[in-house]
């Protein structure tokens, strides 16, 4: 059964849920349990969601075609089917709502089952653990999905090796930077500095749609060496008396490039850029065919004054044999487990191994995925460094970056 007060409710929630609302909201639920079900409905007609509820799973299905609820609820427990089929169907519908997931059946279970329904490529808000109160469903349903819904719905086209050849002859790769705080003191302490492909029309084509097809037709090195040179003399805040620093990807394939850490070095020199201030991120599942260039390559870097980061640490299954052997200065926890810390106790035990790991070898540890507040104080508790995430800040261009004022209004938000 769900609890909670069902008259009371953080101002700050219904205002959030009121504003994303203003535009026609719809929730379809299903479960067997009917009470429950209609009970989700009246929380949410209170902020203005068109409601109904199912307990057969075939009714649902075949509402979510017939009626397109924006956002729907399935819980994992059904008499008639279990909701992992319910999410396997959705998408096979290849279903544009928003998806949260319900169940009282523990969390390492709604976890698993949230990681089906992203990798299935549903819209995921999030998860609901019975019982739950009112403030829990309001707070999910606030969430602004009306990014990634319209993205799903107006998906790009597969792009080709002469758009991307197109592209660098007109050199329109460029990089946008997304900040990253000090976990003890909420100060700013740099940016990533992440490829973009802006299109004439004002829209954007994310990178995954066009850094993988690079890498395999050849074209990663020059679309590397672009947005680079393109960071590096566009670097926003660059000149302060603190001297911040900037992180850029680097993929595996460009460190079988020999002349590339020569390249790097002469272009932070053209651009009054201090090799110390700029952080290569290698991911921790690059596989290289030869170890002893990945060796070589990254000992140059290291001499030449650049730091290194392991980039999304505890996914792969060789970290440990990566940090032993190669010279990194920086260990990053994948956001897999940073955006679950305030609501999954098996990722704060990781997350807690991982950053004792790094400082014990004397790495600088950064949390990247932070998206709450909860997660932030978390971080901050275990000792970690430095965080980056949609709470701090998306990425935005350099005019909007130079000017980024997030940071006083967030530290007075949870710094003591």
């Amino acid at each position: 059964m769900v609890v909670g007060d069902l008259l009371s409710l953080s101002a700050n929630i219904e205002v959030a849920v009121v504003e994303k609302t203003k535009v026609s909201r719809s929730l379809l639920v299903l479960d067997d349990e009917k009470d429950v079900a209609a009970t989700i409905c009246m929380m949410a007609a209170t902020v203005s969601y068109d409601t109904d509820h199912v307990d057969n799973a075939d009714i649902f299905l075949e509402k979510v075609v017939t009626w397109a609820p924006t956002h729907v609820v399935v819980d994992l427990k059904l008499a008639d089917r279990d909701g992992i089929e319910v999410i396997r169907k959705l998408a096979e519908m290849e279903c544009n709502a928003a998806v949260i997931i319900m169940s009282g059946l523990g969390g390492r279970i709604l976890e698993s089952s949230a990681r089906a329904a992203g990798e299935n490529g549903l819209q995921l808000l999030g998860t609901l653990s019975k019982p739950f109160s009112r403030a829990e469903l309001l707070e999910l349903l606030a969430k602004d999905t009306h990014e990634t819904l319209s993205i799903q719905s107006s998906p790009i086209s597969p792009v080709s090796d002469r758009q991307i050849g197109d592209a660098l002859k007109a050199e329109a790769f460029v990089a946008h930077f997304q900040p990253k705080i000090s976990c003890l003191t909420g100060g700013l302490v740099g940016f990533e500095c992440l490829a973009r492909w802006p299109q004439p029309d004002g829209s954007m084509i994310p990178p995954d749609q066009f850094i993988c097809f690079a890498e395999q037709k050849g074209l990663i090195d020059a679309l590397t060496r672009q947005v680079y040179d393109y960071a590096l003399a566009n670097l926003p805040l660059c000149n302060l008396r603190n001297q911040l620093k900037y992180a850029l990807n680097l993929s595996p394939i460009n460190l079988k490039d020999a002349t590339f850490p020569h390249w790097l070095r002469n272009k932070c020199c053209e651009h009054n850029v201090k090799p110390s201030q700029i952080i290569l991120e290698v991911t921790e599942t690059a596989s290289m065919e030869n170890p002893l260039v990945l060796l070589e390559h990254l000992t140059q870097f290291r001499i030449y004054g650049f730091q290194l980061s392991i980039d999304d640490f505890g996914v792969g299954y060789s970290s440990l044999v990566q940090l032993a052997r190669l010279p990194f200065s920086e260990l990053k926890v994948d956001q897999m487990f940073v955006k679950t810390l305030a609501s999954s106790k098996e990722s704060q035990k990781i997350v807690t191994a991982v950053v004792g790991l790094g400082k014990s070898l004397g790495l600088n540890v950064v949390a990247e995925g932070v998206e709450d507040v909860s997660a932030l104080g978390l971080l901050q508790d275990l000792g970690c460094d430095e965080a980056q995430g949609y709470f701090i800040g998306r990425p935005m261009d350099r005019v909007s970056a130079g000017n980024w004022n997030g940071l006083s209004g967030l530290s007075q938000k949870w710094v003591q």
